[in-house]
Formats: structure tokens, sequence, C-alpha cells
């Protein structure tokens, strides 16, 4: 239990030094934030006279559950190699068993990173586009042209989405265009003033 709070202790430590750490609204190319203004990137679907404004990803605290998760298993299949099965079977089942824990361990850290950092929403001079990852085989594709957008405002709820400034922006469109929301997102506030200077200057 002690180790358990321990763990938790740490990785609170690393993501409020993370949250920190975030750049100031400034041009920032740092793709290890998750938020980020003027960056030099391109995109599938950008027209030639598109310009990306802001770059979006869910703050990095939201993904603490899968991160302690996999410390949890890194720490249980250690202990259980090197202490527990020695006791009970031979060298070369243990061997599989660490190979087996290894690479599952890996496999679920190395998906869950991906879907945090391939769903993004994206604010260009002309769209704002959202997409969304639900696993490695399904993604969802939203968008739609800042003339379109009629109301954006957001929703910070809870004690750590007040405390490190992320939640929620909900993008109303016009007629039966898609509504788009950006979730868990730092500065909420910071993107509704972005897309409303955009709406001004169109």
């Amino acid at each position: 239990m002690q180790l358990y709070l321990s763990l938790v202790f740490v990785a609170t430590c690393i993501f409020a030094i993370m949250f920190l750490m975030e750049p100031q609204l400034k041009s920032s190319n740092n793709f290890s934030h998750s938020f980020l203004v003027k960056p030099k990137v391109r995109f599938e679907t950008q027209h030639k006279t598109e310009e990306v404004i802001l770059v979006v990803r869910k703050h990095p605290l939201t993904q603490l559950s899968w991160i302690l998760n996999s410390i949890f298993l890194i720490v249980i299949s250690l202990f259980l190699t090197f202490f527990i099965f020695p006791m009970f079977f031979a060298e070369k089942y243990i061997f599989v068993f660490f190979l087996f824990t290894t690479f599952f361990t890996f496999s679920y850290i190395w998906i869950n990173f991906l879907l945090w950092y391939f769903t993004v929403g994206v604010v260009t001079n002309e769209r704002i586009i959202d997409l969304d990852f639900f696993n490695v085989l399904y993604k969802e594709f939203s968008a739609t042209t800042i003339e379109e957008v009629s109301e954006i405002s957001t929703n910070v709820g809870g004690f750590f989405g007040s405390l490190f400034n992320f939640g929620d922006v909900f993008i109303k469109t016009q007629g039966f265009q898609q509504n788009i929301e950006f979730e868990d997102v730092p500065r909420p506030s910071e993107i509704v003033r972005i897309v409303n200077q955009l709406m001004r200057n169109q």
C-alpha cells in the first residue's frame, strides 16, 4: 500500500512539473506538450492557404490512470519473476512469463500513448478540426469552418480541472453541421479567446 501511494505521489509530482513547464501563449514546436500555438506542422487535408493556429491534446494529467496501471504491472511482474516464481517454477517457465508480461505491458503503454498523441483538436485560420482515435483501428474526423461556428463555450469541472486549468470546449455550429468537442484540454479559456478572435477576423 505504501509503495502504491508513493507511486501516486511521484506521478502527481511529475505531472505538476509538466504543467508548470507548459509554454505561454507563443509559437511552439514542442510535441511533448498538449497545447501548441502556431506549430510548424501540416496535415493531410490542409489547404494551401490554411495556417495551423493551435493544436491541443488531452491534458497529460488525464493520462495518469493508465500510467499508474503500467507502473503497477511492471512492479508486479518484476516481483513475481525474481521473488515468488523461483520458489515454484523452473527458470525456462519464469523466462517465458517475463517475456509475456513485458510484451503485454509495453504494448499497453504504447497503444495508450498513441491514442493520446493522435487524438487532437486543430484550429486553423479557416477551420476547426477534431480527430478522435477510439482504438488503433477506428477514428472519427469532424470539421467545420470558422464561419459556421455559432457558439463556443467551456466547462471546467472538478478539483484537478480547476487546479491545473483543463476542461472541455464545446463548439456549436449553424444548421445541421456536426458540433465539435475538445475534451480535457489545457487552457480552455485561451482556446475560446483564440477562436473568438478568428471569428471576428472573418
